[in-house]
């Protein structure tokens, strides 16, 4: 009995000793993530809350928000992400994680300076994330997300939004195949322009450098009215209707870059003598110009499918891609008097690592 009475006080310890660290450790590990995020050049974070979930090997972080200085969006703003330790890696003796995001919204600034400006450049965020979670990452995943392009310094201000992203990073860890690559993927797919269909895919090593990786990505059903504000202040059009699709391709390989954009439109309107110059008064260049570039689309478009686009090779190194002004026409007289061009991907596609060396 007495025997009996001093291991039920060990229990009883031990269970309050749980309970205490239990009780410790959110706050305590807020504390570390936020030194760790507090300072990142000109980026800086911050987490809302920490919360623990021994039963399920998984904490999560509320209210993750990294911004940069002089920007009046943030760079990543994600008000859950669940770090979930993976069990049937953990029985194999390997200590792996999953992380999920739930509705993060990822913002990018076009600006009038660098510091204006906001790409995520100049951040190693692998290691970050490591910071975040120090143990080996094998997933990533996206639910309900959004990616938003600002400029608002331009006339008019730019706000183009993808939406609904779902998209999953696999095999991030660095357990190479058995060709010795260490290969992970992506699919996303979410929804661009208001309505139009994003689809994606890519293959890349994700301890290696960004000079061997395969992408293919795909925008259907685009309302070009849609993207108004972005032709206005890119381009100084105006787009009366029309429809289109964007297809991309893109290999590296020992840092050199090859692929091809595809860019196609339908019914392409952008100008209409009744609106333009009868109702909105423009100004007489803007008018000429968008004259000029209506005249250009009429007679080189493919008239029976109504459609005006082109095939862009991409080249060179991943430093510096070129992107071929002479081939692009070409692909403008080959699309108006020989075929329409279609929106599907072609011969480039995912190569296993080792392939064609």
């Amino acid at each position: 009995m007495r025997r009996l009475g001093k291991s039920g006080i060990a229990l009883v310890v031990l269970v309050l000793v749980l309970v205490a660290a239990r009780l410790a450790l959110p706050p305590v590990l807020k504390s570390v993530v936020n030194s760790r995020l507090a300072t990142m050049g000109t980026y800086h974070g911050h987490v809302a809350d920490l919360d623990l979930s021994l039963w399920r090997g998984a904490y999560r972080l509320q209210g993750l928000r990294i911004a940069k200085d002089g920007v009046p969006v943030p760079l990543l703003d994600a008000p859950d992400v669940d770090i979930l330790v993976s069990w049937r890696a953990l029985l194999k003796g390997a200590v792996v994680a999953e992380v999920a995001f739930q509705a993060p919204t990822v913002h990018f600034v076009d600006g009038r300076t660098p510091a204006e400006s906001q790409t995520g450049a100049g951040v190693n965020w692998r290691d970050r994330l490591d910071a975040l979670v120090p143990i080996r990452i094998d997933a990533i995943r996206i639910h309900d997300g959004t990616v938003v392009f600002h400029n608002f310094v331009s006339d008019p201000p730019v706000d183009l939004r993808a939406t609904a992203v779902e998209a999953t990073i696999d095999n991030l860890t660095n357990v190479r195949d058995e060709a010795g690559a260490r290969v992970a993927g992506l699919t996303a797919q979410g929804r661009l322009f208001g309505d139009a269909a994003l689809e994606a895919k890519a293959r890349f090593d994700p301890f290696g450098r960004m000079d061997e990786f395969e992408l293919a990505l795909r925008v259907l059903g685009i309302d070009l009215t849609h993207i108004n504000d972005l032709a206005q202040a890119y381009a100084n059009l105006d787009i009366e209707s029309g429809n289109g699709e964007i297809v991309l391709e893109l290999e590296a390989a020992h840092g050199r870059l090859t692929g091809y954009a595809k860019p196609l439109f339908q019914q392409l309107k952008i100008f209409s003598w009744r609106e333009d110059v009868g109702k909105d008064g423009k100004n007489p260049f803007r008018i000429a110009w968008e004259a000029i570039v209506q005249g250009v689309v009429t007679v080189f478009k493919n008239h029976p499918a109504d459609q005006f686009g082109t095939r862009i090779p991409i080249s060179g190194s991943i430093d510096d891609a070129d992107l071929s002004t002479w081939a692009a026409v070409v692909g403008v007289l080959r699309n108006a008097f020989v075929e329409a061009l279609t929106p599907y991907f072609e011969d480039l596609r995912p190569r296993s690592r080792g392939e064609g060396d």
